[in-house]
């Protein structure tokens, strides 16, 4: 079978495209109901290092996803602003938002930000700046918003292609196609997994006493059939396994389920994947 030029892409092209599957609604609802699991505690985690929640703190959220950041620093009592380039995102948050008053969500591009500089006490972006095209614009971007002295905290993961399902699914596709070869990390993905790298960028960005954690992020959710049920809908996003025909992702299902058997303890599946955590401060 001929590949399909996305299966050889981790996103698909043309990122502010309205045809774009990772723009829309249904997206944003399976992310939420299957990746956010993974990034939700390491976001938690991210929050504590960089000193904590208070109240009347001005909080930036870039590519927010689906809120695993912002929502608890809205429960926290900050003023929180939550930006995605995804539509579907964003309606999703807004809804999350009603019951904080202090709490916005808007559609915009962190590699150009719509925002005044020293503008937040706090900005972070998890698992969103490793992404972009222009991934030090980004990281430009989410420091200028920074009033001096404000903190910036990112989230990256160490290994390709990521954490938890994206993790089962890169070795379901390297066993079922050896002589294929995987889908090329995002530049930033690659160059922010590497915690001295991470120092270095951070700082070039503008920001001093840099420093990174290693954390191991675990994803859990249903074991055996139950497991691809539950992914099932995650899985047609991404796009290696959205290329192949029929008779070939079954293949990569049952290739899936070898998989997870490893990761398998008292019938739950367990999926551990390392990430970093880099925080700065704006001089």
């Amino acid at each position: 079978m001929e590949e399909a030029a996305d299966s050889k892409r981790w996103l698909p092209q043309g990122l502010a495209a309205p045809d774009n599957p990772h723009m829309g609604d249904q997206f944003a609802q399976v992310y939420d109901m299957t990746a956010n699991r993974i990034t939700g505690p390491v976001a938690v985690e991210a929050l504590r290092l960089a000193g904590g929640i208070h109240t009347r703190m001005r909080v930036l959220d870039i590519a927010a996803g689906a809120g695993a950041l912002s929502i608890p620093a809205a429960f926290g009592g900050a003023t929180v602003l939550a930006v995605d380039i995804a539509p579907g995102m964003v309606k999703l948050l807004s809804e999350r938002f009603t019951p904080f008053p202090n709490a916005a969500a808007a559609v915009m591009d962190g590699q150009a930000l719509a925002i005044d500089d020293g503008s937040f006490d706090l900005a972070c972006s998890i698992f969103g700046v490793s992404l972009f095209n222009d991934w030090r614009k980004g990281l430009q971007e989410q420091v200028r918003v920074l009033r001096s002295g404000g903190k910036a905290c990112i989230a990256t993961w160490k290994v390709p292609p990521g954490g938890g399902p994206f993790l089962v699914m890169g070795k379901a596709m390297r066993l079922v196609f050896p002589d294929r070869a995987p889908p090329a990390p995002p530049e930033g993905f690659v160059a922010l997994s590497d915690p001295a790298r991470v120092i270095t960028e951070l700082e070039a960005a503008g920001l001093v006493d840099v420093r990174v954690e290693e954390v191991q992020a675990v994803w859990q959710g249903a074991a055996g059939p139950a497991y691809l049920e539950e992914l099932h809908a995650l899985h047609r996003f991404m796009p290696p396994y959205a290329a192949l025909d029929e008779a070939a992702r079954r293949e990569v299902d049952r290739a899936i389920l070898r998989i997870i058997e490893e990761y398998t303890v008292d019938g739950r599946t367990h999926i551990a994947s390392p990430a970093l955590i880099a925080t700065g401060t704006k001089p």
